[in-house]
């Protein structure tokens, strides 16, 4: 299965997917930004690992899912140390259909997604 992959995504995210099958994400990361709005739409699947981009490699493992809905959002927030004071976070709700590991990396450039074909090795009950 050939999917975008959503890197540095933390374990305890993952694990509110897995445990409850269905969870929305606010996803801050460049790339992932980049991949939600370019090449995304809701029903497609993509791999979500908690590997960095740079070390996201044939036989990394994590957790496919299926987009159920995704928006992008402006948020404001007014820091004492920020010269900006609004940001764009990705929010994508996704459910969980099961746990795989990364075959083969199909494109890795810099400030763009990855693509890789995915081998699912189980599938969510």
């Amino acid at each position: 299965m050939k999917v975008v992959v959503l890197t540095g995504i933390a374990p305890e995210g993952i694990s509110k997917l897995v445990n409850n099958h269905l969870y929305t994400f606010n996803l801050k990361n460049f790339t992932n930004i980049i991949a939600i709005t370019s090449s995304l739409d809701i029903g497609d699947f993509v791999f979500l690992t908690e590997m960095p981009k740079e070390d996201t490699i044939p036989g990394t493992e994590g957790v496919i899912a299926q987009i159920k809905s995704l928006k992008i959002v402006t948020q404001k927030e007014k820091l004492p140390y920020n010269e900006e004071t609004e940001y764009v976070i990705a929010k994508i709700q996704l459910e969980v259909v099961g746990y795989g590991a990364c075959v083969e990396i199909m494109d890795s450039k810099e400030l763009l997604p990855i693509t890789a074909t995915v081998k699912i090795n189980s599938i969510y009950n």
